[in-house]
């Protein structure tokens, strides 16, 4: 019987020890010890799908954009991408349950093309995340599907609004406090 979805007993580690690894890392981790599993959903469908959704993604980018431009978050990204591959290697995707759940983990693991690094179900700022890999990173750091790339992808790394931002170290980016101070009024 397949299985697209699995409630393993949680067990909630500190996800801190993990990416410490992961920034002081200078190779790739390895794979899952089974190896990645292979994506059962057929390209023929799932490629036309990201095709369709699009520009709904790049509309909703734009908008977020536009509310930076109205509502400016504390810090400003600086720097570039290295081409590490530790953000595509540790993506951390919100544990959901129910069907909608099953929904959103059928969806980051069949269509996106996401694939869970561990079975352990881990806690970040008090929430609880499964720790996931890009089948499409390639051995030079880059993305085999770049123009395709998920939200959570283009997203990175994450500048929030209010808060802190969320940067591997050694990614190349860096988050910088805006001087309110200096600033033209």
């Amino acid at each position: 019987m397949l299985k697209i979805y699995s409630e393993p007993e949680p067990i909630l580690e500190e996800l801190d020890a993990i990416l410490v690894l992961a920034e002081e890392a200078e190779e790739p981790p390895p794979e899952p010890v089974e190896g990645i599993p292979p994506q059962w959903l057929p390209s023929w469908i799932r490629w036309p799908v990201r095709i369709l959704l699009l520009p709904f993604i790049l509309l909703d980018l734009g908008a977020q954009k536009m509310a930076k431009i109205l509502v400016q978050p504390p810090f400003r990204k600086e720097g570039k991408c290295l081409k590490r591959g530790n953000c595509c290697h540790y993506i951390l995707i919100p544990e959901s349950r129910g069907l909608l759940g099953k929904f959103f983990y059928f969806w980051n693991t069949q269509v996106l093309g996401f694939y869970r690094r561990t079975q352990q179900i881990h806690e970040s700022d008090g929430k609880r995340v499964l720790v996931m890999g890009c089948r499409y990173l390639k051995k030079d750091g880059s993305c085999g599907h770049y123009f395709l790339r998920p939200t959570v992808c283009r997203k990175w790394p994450i500048i929030e609004y209010f808060g802190y931002p969320r940067i591997l170290k050694g990614c190349g980016f860096k988050a910088v406090p805006k001087d309110t101070r200096n600033s033209p009024s």
